[in-house]
């Protein structure tokens, strides 16, 4: 009866593990299921890694000397925050304003010199205006000038006027002449007409008569070189009157002559003067636009600054930040422009601080090396965002941090990875010999 009882009881107990056991079996199927459903349909994100630095989109500025100089002072810091249009430092002005200075000077002698000679052609007194307040030994030169150019024309005036006068003299001596010659010159027709009345009637002789004769042609010769010599006089007078006539004309022409080069020497002084005023602008070195000093110059104050050196770079602040991360060829094929990004930044920890959303913008056409002579691809990410949580938590991006782009090239789920590796070996094997 007991060993009924016992047999009974093996019989009930295993049909209840039996139960078990299927009820397990079953969950375990059902669980094995519903986890290749969960590979089947849980997607992954695919990604292509680039480490690389944050970069000001805008290039970094390189604030040059044109001409160069002695460096005088340095008003900025390394890392110091600059607004466009300050001053970031002063090099010498000496050697600049010295030959502005002496430009001006040259423009402002050619400006009076212009208007002392106007003055002389238009025969009036010159005005100097307001250079003679900037440059009063200037003005004392030109208007000491002015009598002087005057007196020597007077003096040329006089030595001709002297001469007409003497030439007049000598006209009216010629002109006091000819009356008592006329005279002569009747007396001696008179003589002559007797003389050949008598010769004709045989009292008086012939040799007589040619001798009066003689008398009377020298007379009369004497009258045309009297008339000769007067219309040389005359014509030496007008000459006379058309060189005194001249000399104003011909100091008047070498005025406007010189009038017309002085123009030309000052206009080109006044370009001239451009450039040294822009030369001297250049020695204080303004910012072109607002960024934070990157670097200072090497030069101690009072060292030289070659020609085309760089006092400053800055790295502008306007036009946002950018990532550039260097790219593996192995994923370049994957990545195109537009691709989202997850940017990470060392200086704030992932797990805290999350990641910023970017978007791929450009991809560098070709490789470059890298210091080991590896090749990489450059590819620029913008962000939508350069700070984390709140913008003003101070937890902003800067130029120069570190970083990794996680680019989002696609999705594959679950079970897709996790029988990649099969269907490649697989693959593989069965393409053996």
């Amino acid at each position: 009866m007991t060993k009924e009882k016992y047999e009974h009881n093996f019989e009930l107990g295993d049909t209840q593990v039996f139960k078990w056991k299927k009820r397990a079996a079953l969950v375990t199927m059902v669980g094995i299921a519903l986890l290749v459903i969960w590979m089947i349909f849980t997607p992954l994100d695919e990604i292509a890694k680039a480490r690389g630095t944050v970069e000001p989109v805008a290039q970094v500025q390189r604030v040059e000397s044109r001409h160069g100089g002695h460096l005088v002072q340095v008003d900025v810091k390394l890392g110091q925050t600059v607004e466009a249009g300050d001053r970031v430092a002063l090099l010498d002005q000496t050697e600049a304003r010295s030959e502005l200075e002496a430009a001006q000077a040259r423009i402002a002698g050619l400006s009076l010199e212009i208007e002392r000679l106007s003055a002389l052609v238009d025969k009036r007194q010159p005005n100097f205006g307001k250079l003679g307040d900037q440059y009063p030994e200037l003005v004392l030169k030109e208007i000491a000038a002015l009598p002087a150019q005057r007196d020597l024309m007077r003096s040329q005036k006089d030595v001709l006027e002297a001469q007409i006068a003497e030439k007049k003299a000598e006209i009216a001596a010629v002109d006091a002449e000819k009356p008592e010659l006329m005279a002569q010159i009747t007396v001696a027709e008179e003589e002559r007409s007797i003389e050949e009345a008598l010769v004709r009637r045989g009292i008086s002789s012939r040799p007589r008569l040619v001798e009066l004769r003689e008398q009377a042609a020298r007379y009369r010769f004497e009258l045309a070189q009297l008339a000769g010599r007067r219309s040389i006089l005359e014509a030496q007078v007008e000459q006379l009157r058309s060189q005194l006539g001249g000399i104003d004309l011909d100091q008047a022409a070498k005025a406007r002559t010189r009038i017309a080069e002085a123009t030309g020497e000052r206009r080109a002084l006044r370009a001239e003067v451009k450039g040294l005023k822009q030369r001297l602008d250049e020695t204080v070195v303004l910012t072109p636009v607002a960024g934070i000093v990157q670097s200072l110059p090497d030069e101690t104050i009072g060292d030289v600054i070659d020609p085309g050196g760089v006092v400053i770079t800055l790295v502008p602040i306007e036009g946002g930040l950018q990532f550039k991360g260097r790219l593996s060829p192995r994923d370049v094929g994957f990545v195109e422009v537009g691709q989202p990004v997850r940017l990470k930044i060392d200086s704030f920890d992932f797990s805290r601080y999350g990641a910023l959303n970017g978007v791929v913008k450009e991809i560098s056409p070709t490789t470059h090396m890298d210091e080991r002579g590896l090749p990489f691809y450059l590819v620029e990410v913008g962000v939508d965002h350069t700070f984390f949580r709140d913008p003003k938590a101070g937890l902003a991006l800067q130029s120069g941090m570190t970083g990794e782009a996680d680019i989002l090239t696609g999705s594959k789920t679950v079970f897709q990875y996790i029988w990649k590796p099969v269907y490649t070996n697989l693959d593989l094997a069965l393409s053996e010999r």
